[in-house]
């Protein structure tokens, strides 16, 4: 097989806006008739409710509405008294003024309104039309007593006036029906249009929710009328292109308002052996009042039906089923005419396209049957790649089977982009990307990732970088109402009031039962699951704007098992006690220090894939980080706007919790400040990595939500796969650092290789997606997310974009002119500084002692924090904190390990370097965010280097409430002046009378 380049087009998904189809449609239609007309049109309602049913399908707002006129005269009053009608209906009798000199004075008027004669059937009428001049009628129908004619009515003046942009800019269908008696189309056009609604309503199934089938509907194709041999002509020649097949009388006339006398007997044979020289294989439908003229039929290779069968409905809506490609797709040997297959959705033909013989693979997508049956269900992007390849495309048939497989696998996972689909046990699978159990609500985390998806499908960016698959990980949300539902089927209500600990909170939780719709619906999710899962917690005051609620409840990671019972265990654990966590301790004093009501908070739980692989019975990503889009700390050449990132080498753990990362600007990628020596590089870069273990019997009930989480130092991790993407090798004999992993030494993660080398174009994803994110929430913002490199040869590697949540950031900060501030009477004077400006009514300051301080006993140092943050917190006072390192390190030899609690009341934090320890601030992590989006002061300084003022001196004269060896709390008689200017990055806390 003789192989051609695919076209360019059919390597890429375009993006098809369904919002954009049937923008034109017909709103104010003005109806003539007497009163008995219209009360036989309207009989009892029939005619508004099917209508207004219609278009509440279409998800519009605005069915048509009908304003009626016993007389042409009246008509044409209010006529030149307004123009917005957009379509005239008028029965034959209409008063002094006849509907052909009406009809005229209406185009005369308004030549852009569709004028549409219906009669009852009658040959003197016909006969009277027929002598009468029918220029300025654009059709006449017969009536029959049927209100599905009117419906047909509109949605053919809405086909013709939207046919253009729809059809030829886009790839809608269309079926072409060449009939000039005006009885037989009046009975074609209802049937059709209800075959064509009908199987529209089938193939929406595929749909993933109400609004995707409201928009997959206007998609639906279109229905063209011809009455005459030119107009068939003509509409053929312009959407021949995107025609599933004709149907045509055997007789009519050539031109537009020919008498009937001169119909051509044999123009409908014309017509068919036009077509079938240009299109071998469009399918073409004869009709006919004679049966000799099948054997015509048969000799032509065309479909036959005889107009006055008693079956003629259902023989038209079998032909047009299977040879429109409007059905179920039928595979049947070429010669034999067997049934092969049947394909009733892509999931089978995504099957059936690697199951059949070639013969039939290649004979039907010879004559482009596979493309056309998804231009018929409105799926224009497979449709189009489909059509623009042949098997001369590809070495062998399997490269073909493979190719529209693999298509077929993409659009699944595409349309699941920027979806939240309703989830059936029945009809999940693995394509549906962001799935709800339950009716209640998503929490904050989970709207946030419902955003996230939303915008990644609206901006086009899965697959917009090359080599890299842009997404979501694949979610399923389970809603409060099942929370509701659980705590009050269990008797758990108590637990809000009383004084229970943690671990009897979670012991009762995890041994209370899941309501059984939920396990069922679980049971059906896992069965489509191929790796481990994070089960995170998505409360409803998650992630909200000033209130991000970042870190404070559980994430448990579970493993893939193959067994079944085993599995769904593991994740009913992991859903309960991500349940218990609303009521644990920190959480109660976190909620209680934003104001909010315990009774009111509801847990969602979001259930994702963990991105990454195995590795040596563990699993982790090549890359977890945060991205913020304010830098509050810039370097060198870099600004606030531009953005910081913290990246990790394995798990995101360690970054959310503000262990050793490397830090550096997405515009400034190889100007990272820990990398620019080689003793920073060193001592300043990932000492450890996080990895989850995938023995089952790791996970267990814990308060520790990294129970089954393995912690490497970096050397012993070298074994792993991903170490060649993100680490460098110290050559201890050269006293160098090389960039390569391949070397023999110890291994330092540098990222070196995507920062410098851009081995996949991190650096550019990452100011896209936070110039996205800021754009859409109008404010800063902070994303999560995590990179999976270690994939097979050839295929894309993966950005998963795990969160997204508000920085705060208040237009109303204002700056000083520090030029006229005098700080040298200052207790303490940043110029790295994050904050709201004036921070009122501080008279406390809690300090670590700098001479007493020793990084082996920084436990006890948060233990004695924790217990002033409680009785400042009783007394109703805010402190300002100072200490060495990073206050909220869960390393506990980088700073002070308290978490956000612990420190609750604090309004300033103040992370002060010492001589012989200096680190990198906190920015990155969930105590700095919680610590930001409470308008909390946040400072840095090395007054050893410099760089600000720490007036221990003054402090140390102040008498102290409390003293430890490495804790004291002094109070000033006046309130404080604090002023935190974070437009500036500078900083001031001085007492009232400096």
């Amino acid at each position: 097989m003789a192989q051609k380049t695919i076209p360019s087009g059919a390597r890429r998904l375009a993006k098809t806006d369904y919002r954009n189809l049937m923008r034109r449609r017909i709103r104010r239609i003005l109806l003539i008739c007497s009163s008995y007309d219209a009360y036989t049109l309207e009989e009892d309602g029939r005619l508004e409710v099917q209508l207004n049913h219609e278009y509440m399908e279409l998800n519009l707002s605005n069915p048509p509405s009908f304003t009626r006129v016993s007389s042409s005269t009246e008509a044409l009053e209010l006529l030149q008294g307004e123009n917005d009608f957009d379509l005239v209906i008028s029965m034959f009798n209409v008063g002094d003024l006849d509907v052909f000199h009406f009809s005229k004075q209406l185009k005369a008027l308004h030549p852009e309104i569709p004028f549409v004669l219906l009669t009852n059937f009658s040959k003197d009428i016909y006969r009277r039309i027929e002598g009468e001049d029918r220029s300025a009628i654009d059709y006449i129908f017969s009536w029959h007593g049927n209100a599905d004619l009117i419906l047909a009515i509109v949605k053919l003046i809405e086909d013709r006036m939207n046919a253009d942009d729809d059809i030829l800019g886009v790839g809608v269908q269309s079926i072409l029906l060449v009939e000039d008696s005006i009885r037989y189309y009046s009975t074609y056009l209802p049937a059709i249009y209800k075959l064509v609604l009908q199987q529209s309503a089938e193939f929406l199934k595929e749909a993933l929710n109400e609004q995707q089938q409201m928009l997959r509907k206007r998609g639906r194709p279109k229905i063209l009328l011809a009455t005459n041999y030119e107009e068939a002509v003509m509409l053929y020649e312009r959407y021949k292109r995107n025609l599933l097949g004709v149907i045509s009388d055997v007789g009519f006339v050539l031109h537009k308002n020919d008498p009937a006398d001169s119909e051509k007997l044999d123009a409908g044979i014309d017509l068919c052996r036009l077509i079938k020289s240009d299109d071998p294989h469009m399918p073409f439908l004869l009709q006919s009042s004679q049966e000799s003229m099948r054997k015509t039929a048969e000799e032509l290779g065309v479909g036959f039906v005889v107009k006055y069968s008693k079956t003629l409905l259902i023989e038209l809506s079998d032909y047009i089923s299977e040879e429109f490609a409007f059905g179920d797709f039928v595979f049947r040997d070429p010669g034999s005419g067997e049934v092969i297959g049947r394909a009733r959705d892509l999931r089978d033909m995504q099957r059936l396209v690697q199951e059949i013989p070639e013969e039939v693979l290649l004979y039907y997508t010879s004559r482009n049957r596979l493309s056309k049956w998804m231009y018929s269900r409105g799926l224009f992007r497979l449709a189009g790649m489909f059509k623009s390849v042949s098997e001369s495309h590809f070495p062998t048939v399997d490269g073909l089977r493979e190719f529209i497989a693999k298509a077929i696998t993409e659009y699944r996972i595409v349309q699941g982009h920027g979806v939240v689909a309703h989830f059936d046990a029945q009809t999940y699978n693995r394509y549906i990307w962001f799935a709800r159990i339950g009716e209640g609500s998503l929490g904050g985390k989970a709207r946030g990732l419902a955003f996230i998806n939303n915008m990644l499908q609206r901006y086009d960016l899965y697959d917009k970088y090359e080599g890299v698959k842009v997404m979501l990980p694949r979610t399923v949300v389970v809603a409060t109402d099942y929370f509701d539902q659980f705590v009050r089927d269990n008797g758990l209500m108590y637990v809000i009031n009383a004084d229970v600990g943690d671990e009897e909170i979670l012991s009762e939780f995890v041994s209370s039962r899941l309501p059984e719709t939920l396990v069922n619906d679980l049971r059906a999710y896992i069965r489509t699951v191929s790796g481990p899962l994070a089960i995170r917690s998505s409360s409803k005051l998650e992630d909200s704007h000033y209130q991000p609620f970042a870190g404070i409840y559980s994430t448990y990671m579970i493993p893939k098992t193959d067994n079944e019972d085993q599995m769904l265990r593991l994740l009913g654990k992991a859903v309960k006690s991500v349940y218990a966590s609303v009521y644990f301790a920190a959480s109660r004093a976190y909620i209680q220090a934003s104001s909010n009501l315990l009774s009111e908070e509801k847990m969602a739980v979001v259930i994702q894939d963990v991105c990454g692989t195995e590795d040596s019975g563990y699993f982790f990503p090549t890359i977890s980080g945060v991205a913020r889009s304010l830098n509050f700390y810039p370097i060198g050449d870099e600004q606030p706007q531009d953005g910081i990132v913290n990246l990790a080498f394995g798990l995101g753990k360690l970054v959310v919790e503000g262990g050793l990362t490397l830090r550096f600007s997405p515009r400034y990628p190889r100007n990272v400040l820990q990398l620019s020596t080689t003793e920073l590089t060193l001592r300043d870069t990932q000492r450890e990595m996080y990895a989850l273990n995938l023995r089952p019997e790791e996970f267990k009930t814990s308060l520790d939500d990294a129970v089954n989480l393995q912690r490497f130092e970096i050397n012993k991790a070298k074994h792993f796969r991903n170490m060649r993407y993100v680490a460098s090798t110290w050559d201890m004999q050269n006293q160098r650092i090389s960039d390569s992993n391949f070397e023999e030494g110890r291994k330092i993660v540098t990222f070196s290789q995507i920062l410098k080398y851009d081995t996949m174009p991190l650096a550019g994803i990452l100011s896209d997606m936070l110039a996205l994110g800021e754009r859409e929430l109008r404010c800063p913002v902070e994303i999560e997310f995590a990179v999976n490199m270690d994939v097979p040869y050839g295929e894309d590697k993966v950005f998963d974009m795990l969160q997204i949540r508000p920085i705060v950031d208040s237009p109303s900060n204002r700056s000083l002119d520090w030029d006229q501030v005098d700080t040298s009477g200052a207790l303490i004077y940043a110029e790295s500084a994050l904050g709201l400006g004036a921070i009122e009514g501080v008279t406390d300051v809690v300090y670590i002692r700098p001479d007493r301080f020793d990084t082996a006993h920084t436990q006890q140092m948060a233990d004695e924090v924790n217990r002033l943050n409680t009785e400042l917190r009783d007394q109703k006072r805010s402190y300002v904190l100072v200490g060495p390192g990073r206050w909220g390190s869960s390393d506990p030899w980088l700073g002070v390990p308290v978490k956000w609690p612990h420190i609750s009341e604090a309004k300033v934090i103040v992370e002060c370097g010492l001589d012989n320890f200096r680190v990198e601030p906190s920015q990155g992590t969930h105590f700095f965010q919680n610590l930001t989006s409470f308008g909390v002061g946040y400072l840095t300084i090395n007054p050893f280097q410099g760089d600000g003022r720490f007036d221990i001196a003054q402090l140390d004269t102040q008498p102290a409430l409390y003293e430890s060896a490495y804790v004291r709390h002094v109070r000033f008689p006046e309130p404080l002046y604090i002023f935190v200017d974070g437009r500036k990055n500078r900083a001031i806390i001085r007492p009232a009378d400096v």
